[in-house]
Order: C-alpha cells, then structure tokens, then sequence
C-alpha cells in the first residue's frame, strides 16, 4: 500500500506542477561547458579539472507551463493554407470579384467586394469543428500563414502606406478577429499555432503566394524593410503571451542573397528585446540548409529551422521515380535532414510537406499506391529527423486530391488515420520514483565503468546522476500533461531536445558550478529521458 501511495503521489506532484510557472530563466553560462554535443558515452569528454566538489545534494525541483508543453514538444502538423492568405489553385471561389490578372491577394483586395469576399471566406474555409477533428487524428499543431496587410485593426490604415496595399487597410480591418479566434480554437483542442509570414511587404520570393501577383521581388527597398519590421515586432509582442502560439516565423521561403542574413540577424534581435530567449522564431533556410542549420545551431536563444521538402518540380525531381523518391528517405534524405538535425541542436522542423509526385514518377503505376509508398516513407524520416513536420495542405476547394488535401490523404488512406504518437495518457504508476532511481544507479555504474575501462579518469559522476533524474522526470512531466481544457487525445513527448537540455543545463550549473565534465549531465540527461520512455510505454 506505501509502494501505491507513493507512486500516485509522485504522479500528482509531476503532474500538478505543470501549472504553476514557466521552465527556464535565462542564465549566463561565463564557463565552458566541455562536450555540448554530446548523446552516448562513445563522445570523449575535455580533460577534467575539478571546479567544484562532488555533491548529492538535490537541485530545487523546477516545474513546466502549459506554454513549454506546446512549444517544446514534438509537433505533428498541417498547414491551413489558404485561409489568410490566399491561393487559387487551392480555392477560386474568394477570386470571383478580384481585378486582373486575379492570383493573389493583392488582387482580391483591389476588386469589388473585397472586405466581405474576404471575410464570407475566413467564416467558411475552416471552421472550429476542423480544428476538433484534427485533434482527433493526432496533430497537434497548424502552421497558419498571414500576410503583412492583415494587421489594420491595431496598427492602423497608415502602416501600410507606402507599400503595395496602401489604401487597402479597410480590407483587412477585421482579419485579426479570425486570426485570434484560429488561436482560440486551436487551444481548445490542444493544438499549437505556429504563424508563419506568408507574404512579406514588396514580395519575398516569385511566387504569387507572397500577397501580389508578378515574380518581380522588392522586399529589399527601405520602406518595406521598414514595415517588415514593425509588423514582425507587433506580432512577437502580441502572441508571444498566448500559450499555444509555438512559433512567429519570419519570412516564408525567403529568397536567398548575401543581405538574407543579417536581416535575419536584425529582426532577431529586436524581437528578443519584446520577448525572452525561450519564445520559440523560425527562419526559413532559403534553400541553404546546412549553412542556416549551423546559424541556428550557434545561437543561444530558441530559433527553429523551418525547411520545405518538395520532390515534384525540378527535373530530376520529375525524372525520378516514386520507387526512388522512396529510397532516397532511407538514404540520401536522411542524410542530409540528420546533418541539419545536428546542426541545427535538434531544432529543426519540416514547414511544408505533401505526397505531390510528378506524374512522370508515377507512370506504369498505380497512383493511389504511389503516393502513399512516398507519404509513408515521409513521415518515417520526419518523425526520426525533425522536431516538427507539417504536412502542405489542409483542404483544397475540390477536394479529391491525396497529393495536396489532408483531408482527403486520411479519408483515401495515402495518409494512416492517426498521425499523433502514443495515445492519450500513460496508465497510472508508470515510470515511479523507485524505478527511476533502481535505473539512475545502473546507468551510472555502466557510465562510470565505460569511462574507466577507456582508461580516462571521470570524477563528477554525480552530475550524471542528476542529468538522469532530471531526465526522465522530464519525460514524465510531459507524458502526463493534462492542459487546462482537459482535452488529450495524443500524448505530448520532447521534440526539441537540443533546446531543453541546454536550458536544463544551465539550471544545474546555476545550482551546481560548472567545470569541464558538464557533459556528464548531458549524458545522463538522455539516458534518464530515454529510460522514462521505455518505462512508460505505449
């Protein structure tokens, strides 16, 4: 009955603590802090120099918001494409009254009737029932594009001055009425809003999808770096408070040159002077991923890698077939996704992805069977290389599209009906402290004699036991999530490991010291995490 009586009130004290305060308070960490990369005890640590004395004594326990759950857990997503910002290949119908050459919502805007098309379409595109059913096949975040022109209500008709929708404001006056009710919505059924800048001031890339019609690009003139600006401080300043608004994404697939950067630099910096380091900004790779992975991966503060994985528009792509297309996910994908995992200190996500194939890849072939061979094998790669994937698009007008429409992948079968992880939550008592503990003194004894037998004299075991603890506690605490609306159908588990453990890392040094074996709390860290999971199981 104690061994009971115990294991429910550990439960109680992990879950209960997830609502009362924030994680982490940013410290700075003056020290070196050895081997940061670090997973398994194969990485050899920096010589050790004894800091601080060896100590058993326990770090004040620190506790989860609902806000670290939604925005450091693995997401599993889809786009609402098209409901803010427009695409008529998704849907005509909002075109219907726009003026010449009718692509963009630019266009939309200039024609007749623009406010109440506009608005007659975010009433009917997506509505709160979609929000529900996808909760209830497992995502568990939308990425949600906007565009810089929907921001009237609180900044004004004159912020768009001197821009391509100057005059249009009166358009957009209500657009952030919808945008916060998709938030409201979105937290109701436990799902996280990541908002991504869709359409830049003066266009960020060819594409009609950017807000205005043409490929001609004129982000780079002064007044729409300037209105850029404004708009990404507004948004970081005004949902940076919601609790399930994971990410304020930059710029949607920027294209790339030599001033990306230090844009990218820029608006960075002044977003963190609105918000802490641990509210989660994306930047897009501009299709340089390696080099942006490693950008992200040196920052301190939470940035994410946004990158998009389309296989159906090249030439090679098209000359490929779906049988290699397939086979590049056990290889040559993977490889170069687990490059800018590392890179990027496991903070990438794939923004957009889709079973689009060309049908040249198809041909001799059973479409339907195809297309879900290459979802399939997608969503394997992304659920061992990324923190979070979202898959391109929700709907379409039409429907009947198992390439580009969600729905549709689900109700066809291209995509499995639950997407989610593990369901629900762990049955009662799973993962006790006991366990913990009888696990924690195994791996320490395997740690500490791997170290040994390599001939190399590691002292600070003890930070590897608090790493453990800290660990798998962790990996409870999130399993065990219950947010405020009561609403759980797919269990919340870490994706954004590289992040958290240097949070938690530099919570044990504040309470701790630094020296040069802090790598061992790391190590322990990511076996204590990956011995709760096991312990908790399906």
């Amino acid at each position: 009955m104690k061994i009971v009586a115990r294991r429910r009130l550990y439960l109680v004290i992990i879950v209960s603590c997830l609502t009362i305060m924030g994680l982490f308070t940013q410290i700075k960490n003056k020290m070196q802090r050895g081997d940061e990369n670090g997973g398994g005890d194969n990485n050899i640590p920096n010589q050790n120099i004894d800091l601080f004395p060896a100590s058993n004594q326990a770090i004040p326990p620190r506790v989860l918001s609902p806000a670290d759950i939604y925005r450091f857990r693995k997401q599993r997503g889809v786009n609402l494409g098209s409901w803010f910002v427009l695409e008529r290949w998704l849907g005509s119908h909002p075109y219907r009254h726009a003026a010449r050459p009718g692509q963009s919502d630019h266009d939309v805007a200039r024609g007749s009737h623009a406010q109440e098309t506009m608005e007659q379409h975010y009433e009917e595109w997506i509505k709160e029932h979609d929000f529900e059913w996808l909760s209830s096949v497992g995502v568990n975040t939308v990425r949600i594009p906007i565009g810089y022109y929907h921001f009237s209500k609180y900044l004004g008709a004159a912020y768009l001055d001197g821009t391509e929708f100057e005059g249009l404001a009166h358009v957009f006056q209500n657009t952030m009425h919808y945008i916060e009710r998709a938030v409201d919505w979105a937290e109701k059924y436990n799902i996280g809003v990541h908002f991504d800048l869709h359409s830049a001031p003066g266009k960020q890339n060819h594409d009609d999808h950017s807000g205005r019609s043409g490929p001609e690009i004129r982000m780079w003139k002064k007044r729409n770096i300037e209105v850029l600006m404004q708009v990404l401080r507004f948004l970081v300043g005004h949902f940076s408070n919601r609790d399930n608004v994971v990410a304020i994404e930059l710029i949607n697939e920027p294209a790339n040159n030599d001033d990306l950067l230090n844009l990218y630099n820029d608006i960075l910096a002044q977003a963190r002077s609105i918000t802490h380091p641990h509210f989660p900004l994306a930047i897009g790779d501009a299709w340089d991923t390696g080099f942006y992975a490693g950008v992200v991966g040196q920052r301190k503060d939470f940035v994410i890698l946004d990158h998009h994985l389309y296989r159906c528009f090249t030439e090679d792509q098209i000359s490929a077939s779906a049988f290699d297309h397939t086979g590049r996910c056990h290889a040559e994908y993977l490889d170069f996704l687990n490059d800018a995992k590392a890179k990027s200190r496991d903070s990438l996500i794939i923004g957009e992805w889709s079973g689009g194939l060309n049908p040249r890849s198809m041909h001799g072939h059973n479409h339907h069977e195809m297309v879900k061979m290459w979802s399939h094998a997608q969503l394997e790669l992304y659920e061992k290389t990324a923190a979070g994937y979202f898959f391109w698009t929700y709907r379409k007008e039409w429907g009947g599209d198992v390439c580009w429409d969600f729905r549709e992948a689900i109700k066809q079968g291209t995509l499995p009906g639950w997407l989610g992880g593990k369901r629900g939550l762990p049955q009662e008592g799973r993962a006790t402290l006991e366990e913990r503990d009888t696990r924690m003194r195994e791996a320490t004894n395997a740690h500490a004699g791997f170290w040994h037998n390599q001939g190399l004299q590691v002292r600070e075991h003890w930070r590897f036991e608090d790493g453990f603890r800290r660990g798998w506690d962790d990996a409870v605490m999130f399993a065990y999530h219950r947010p405020h609306t009561n609403h759980v159908v797919a269990r919340s588990e870490l994706g954004f490991t590289g992040k958290w453990i240097e949070a938690r890392m530099d919570e044990h040094f504040a309470y701790k010291g630094g020296s040069n074996n802090m790598w061992e709390f790391e190590h322990g860290w990511r076996q204590g995490h990956a011995a709760a999971v096991d312990a908790i199981g399906e």
